[in-house]
């Protein structure tokens, strides 16, 4: 049997943008960042692939984690490239995972001069995760 590679194509996402559902995916973006990449809280370049997700949804993922969404403004064009490069290949575009406040971003794409912009608040719509110990999830009352 003979293993062969799958193609890579570069894909066009100039601007760039943000990925969506930084908020909810932030366990996974510090899962995804090494020791020294988190302490540091500069930006971190990486390679981003992007995969189908549920329904239309085109999942951003990095170092084979998904770490965000397409957000529907740009869902189209990405389609279309990863359809034309085709099932057998991998379409990759440049990225970079950055601190934002308390929380990890991805940007999709080349960084502007005057860097990453900031995420629509429409395009996260699902929260943060509620904090868990060993995934049973914590309840705090407020007195």
């Amino acid at each position: 049997m003979r293993l062969t590679r799958r193609t890579r194509v570069t894909a066009d996402v100039r601007p760039g943008f943000p990925a969506a559902e930084a908020p909810a995916l932030q366990t996974t973006l510090a899962g995804v960042l090494t020791a020294a990449e988190r302490a540091t809280g500069r930006p971190v370049p990486v390679e981003l692939t992007f995969d189908t997700g549920r329904g239309d949804v085109l999942a951003v993922v990095c170092r084979n984690r998904v770490v965000g969404f397409v957000p529907a403004e740009h869902a189209a064009t990405v389609r279309a490239q990863r359809d034309d490069a085709g099932p057998r290949a991998v379409l990759v575009a440049p990225g970079v995972l950055h601190a934002d406040g308390d929380l990890w971003r991805v940007w999709v794409g080349a960084v502007p001069d005057d860097g990453p912009s900031a995420a629509d608040p429409g395009s996260e719509a699902l929260g943060a995760p509620e904090p868990t110990v060993l995934g049973i999830p914590l309840r705090r009352t407020d007195d």
